[in-house]
């Protein structure tokens, strides 16, 4: 099972030695082999999935002829070198199905490529395109959700080195902490929720962008709190993480709808006493920045007097920074 929740930026070098059946190629003799190698960026998360995790799923590759650069007028996708090639990692090497593949005589190679996920649907090139795209879902839950990574090398051509593929994070993760400035109380978080966002999209690998789909429908998604609830003390000095070892939510790139929200329901307490109790209190979204692809967003539900109101600050980071730079908070209306 491709393991989840990931911090991930993976190189797969792909080495490619010679030619498909229909190309001409240079004398056997100079043939190039394609051989593949994966580097994955350290991450801070015990979670995150490393060098193995891509290792574990394999990856497919798509790759064109063509006989200029991409960004040639008339240079558009169309013969297919390697038409969803799976490439796996049985044991020390990665494994080219149907090797060996050889390169061609003249021009360029267009590669793109995508870690193995059965949620990715209609990869393909439309009539004269340069690039190509594909249809992906997102999981109803954060246990079976991915983190999907995609790459590209363009313009390649003959050589006896590995071509690198940089996979990058094509999804949005989301974490929530919380704090209180309310010395003395004890909040019990119980239940948070991310409403009305939109589960699938279209990927354009010319630039990393997501339009939604056809089938898009709008989702609500249950944060895992760790431990099934957490607990936050009024007047700490640095907000509570209100996430598990695997508990990012990895979401569909999107501008917030009208209605998308956030739903918190907790307890609160002082002395041991309960005071009050909030259930399914809305945190509007609507004017919220989008969501990009490879980011890492966390918002921090700050946690008023006695509970009766709720406000955020959300900050945003690249996955292999720091959650640190808050935005401007927002203050709902009370409940």
């Amino acid at each position: 099972m491709i393991m989840k929740k990931i911090l991930l930026a993976a190189v797969a070098a792909l080495a490619i030695v010679g030619c498909s059946q229909n190309e001409e190629i240079e004398k056997a003799g100079e043939k190039a082999e394609i051989n593949f190698g994966t580097v994955v960026k350290n991450s801070t998360r015990a979670a995150i999935t490393k060098d193995a995790a891509l290792q574990e799923s394999g990856f497919i590759v798509y790759a064109y002829k063509t006989a200029d650069v991409i960004t040639a007028d008339a240079t558009k996708l169309g013969d297919v070198f390697m038409n969803g090639v799976e490439v796996t990692h049985p044991s020390d090497s990665w494994i080219v199905d149907g090797a060996p593949y050889y390169w061609p005589f003249e021009g360029k190679i267009q590669f793109f490529a995508y870690a193995k996920d059965d949620a990715v649907k209609n990869f393909k090139v439309a009539v004269d395109a340069k690039y190509p795209t594909l249809e992906y879902t997102i999981a109803d839950t954060a246990a079976d959700q991915i983190d999907f990574v995609v790459a590209k090398a363009t313009d390649q051509s003959k050589q006896t080195s590995e071509v690198s593929l940089t996979f990058t994070h094509a999804l949005t993760q989301v974490n929530f902490s919380a704090k209180s400035e309310n010395t003395g109380m004890e909040y019990k978080i119980t239940s948070v929720k991310l409403a009305d966002v939109y589960n699938s999209g279209t990927y354009n690998f010319e630039d990393g962008e997501w339009t939604k789909t056809d089938a898009a429908i709008l989702k609500t998604y249950d944060y895992p709190l760790a431990d099934g609830e957490v607990s936050v003390t009024g007047g700490a000095a640095e907000a509570t993480s209100l996430s598990q070892t695997n508990g990012a939510l990895m979401l569909m790139p999107q501008s917030m709808s009208s209605t998308s929200k956030i739903i918190i329901t907790y307890e609160v307490r002082k002395g041991g006493v309960l005071i009050d109790k909030v259930e399914n209190f809305d945190i509007p979204l609507s004017e919220v920045a989008a969501w990009k692809a490879g980011q890492k967003i966390r918002y921090t539900l700050a946690l008023t007097s006695k509970g009766a109101t709720v406000s955020f600050a959300p900050s945003v980071g690249g996955w292999d920074e720091s959650e640190t730079d808050p935005l401007n908070p927002v203050t709902p209306p009370a409940a």
